[in-house]
């Protein structure tokens, strides 16, 4: 079962060579405006938001302010 609430990180690349991180909307909604900026691709999935980059270092500063923001991060 997938946690969404918080920012859930994966250190693995999946089958496309993506990082893959999943949230909840509200999540995303804190977070909208950096995810725009850093150019992330985002998937809306009912309630939970996927966004997933091939750049590690762009997935690491959404990471990295998510935390500033004193929001949950799960990695795996």
């Amino acid at each position: 079962m997938v946690r969404v609430r918080g920012l859930n990180v994966g250190r693995r690349r999946d089958p496309g060579g993506n990082y893959v991180v999943t949230m909840d909307l509200e999540t995303y909604e804190l977070l909208k405006q950096l995810i725009n900026r850093l150019g992330l691709s985002v998937e809306t999935v009912g309630n939970v938001v996927i966004v997933r980059d091939k750049s590690w270092s762009r997935i690491r500063r959404l990471v990295n302010s998510a935390r500033e923001l004193g929001i949950s991060v799960y990695e795996d």
